[in-house]
């Protein structure tokens, strides 16, 4: 029975993948044929604004999305819209003077923020690091690569710790950045933000080059998630903290939790490091148990997160955070063989396809507030737009690719 109802879900994240989300993010519609590149702005009711600036994230984002769509499902609009993309990080976001990207640009090409946060050069070097290993182009491969040594020399202030910004020349700047001018931020100056992203981007570099010192960064960020990071009273992951290691702020984000384990298990799986994994698995374990008996509302839905202090809820879902939430149950049926686990992420998975699939145009809608009644679409994070520069193919995209990978790998594939 549970062989038939992974197969099922794994059928319904290749049909999301190749029949929902990908089509609107290949489509011509999205590219801005007069000045190059895809449209900063495109709304709910598909109206195009050519004249918004363009942002790196988005931009690396998409590129990671169209090389590993090409590289597990082939298919020549994949490598057409990769390539595509490829050029636009190239010519209009790699700062070939001093390393890493630019973070945002005019429609034009000119460049309007000069801070390199380590938010949006993760998605520099992933987008790069996926499009190597898809097409292995050389010129990605050698760019990514000077980025991450960029990282390690300026940016690193601690074993597996980065600075959150770091000005063009890599000198230590104000805040977390974001690629935004002005943003400071409201934590000290001390601070740490756990390098999610980086962490990401890392693990994609190494599966695309096997290289010591990616591994090394990566076992660094795995332990000061597991020593620093982890909060065992709250089971949950702290994604900012004091420089002795207190929560700042009293914010929970479950979508976080759900994206970091399946990634930092994913890791510890790949670096060989058994003590690690061993770990690891405790942690996780814990973890996903609290999400799976706490942080579901009463249809199946997760929500986007919390605060401890009040334990409120936010009763708007978010796209992306749901998303999360099938891999991350995926991962606890796989480490438990709790059906509980299993259930959760089918639940949550028709969760996705009753409210947030765009049956109209395609994609899905960005923030869901559901009760009795159904599901309704409202304002929320990365507001209406189908693509902005928050509101992109990454989360989904990536959800459907990790649960082919993981029922593939539970029914021994």
């Amino acid at each position: 029975m549970y062989e038939e109802r992974l197969k099922a879900l794994s059928v319904w994240a290749k049909d999301q993948l190749t029949s929902v989300i990908l089509p609107w993010w290949c489509s011509d519609y999205i590219m801005d044929h007069e000045n190059g590149g895809f449209y900063g702005v495109v709304t709910l009711d598909l109206e195009r604004n050519n004249s918004e600036p363009r942002g790196l994230t988005l931009t690396g984002r998409m590129l990671w999305v169209f090389s590993a769509a090409y590289r597990h499902l082939k298919g020549q609009i994949y490598a057409d819209r990769a390539k595509y993309t490829f050029e636009e990080m190239k010519s209009r976001f790699y700062d070939p003077e001093f390393g890493g990207a630019f973070t945002t640009v005019s429609e034009k090409g000119e460049v309007l923020t000069t801070d390199k946060p380590n938010y949006c050069e993760a998605f520099f070097i992933m987008g790069l690091a996926e499009y190597y290993h898809a097409f292995r182009d050389e010129e990605a491969l050698r760019m990514a690569m000077d980025c991450f040594r960029l990282m390690e020399e300026k940016a690193k202030t601690a074993p597996g710790l980065y600075a959150g910004n770091m000005t063009r020349d890599w000198q230590k700047s104000e805040g977390f950045g974001f690629g935004r001018k002005g943003m400071k931020s409201p934590f000290p100056e001390d601070a740490v933000m756990f390098a999610h992203h980086l962490f990401q981007a890392y693990l994609r570099l190494y599966q695309a080059t096997g290289d010591a010192n990616v591994k090394k960064a990566l076992i660094e960020m795995s332990e000061v998630l597991l020593d620093r990071l982890y909060d065992p009273e709250h089971r949950d992951f702290m994604t900012i903290v004091s420089a002795d290691g207190k929560r700042l702020g009293t914010n929970q984000s479950f979508g976080h939790d759900c994206e970091i384990s399946y990634l930092l298990w994913n890791v510890v799986q790949l670096v060989g490091d058994e003590a690690l994994k061993i770990r690891t698995e405790k942690v996780l374990k814990e973890l996903l148990y609290e999400v799976l008996e706490n942080d579901f509302d009463p249809y199946g839905a997760l929500y986007n997160g919390g605060d401890l202090s009040s334990s409120e809820r936010s009763p708007v879902h978010v796209w992306w955070a749901e998303a999360e939430g099938v891999s991350a149950m995926l991962l606890g049926y796989e480490l438990t063989k709790d059906e509980r686990f299993l259930t959760a992420c089918e639940k949550q998975a028709k969760i996705l396809d009753m409210y947030f699939v765009n049956r109209e145009h395609g994609d899905w809608y960005n923030n869901v507030r559901i009760d009795e009644e159904g599901g309704k679409v409202v304002d929320g994070m990365h507001g209406f737009d189908k693509l902005n520069t928050g509101k992109c193919p990454f989360h989904n995209s990536q959800m459907c690719l990790e649960t082919i990978a993981r029922v593939n790998k539970l029914l021994g594939r």
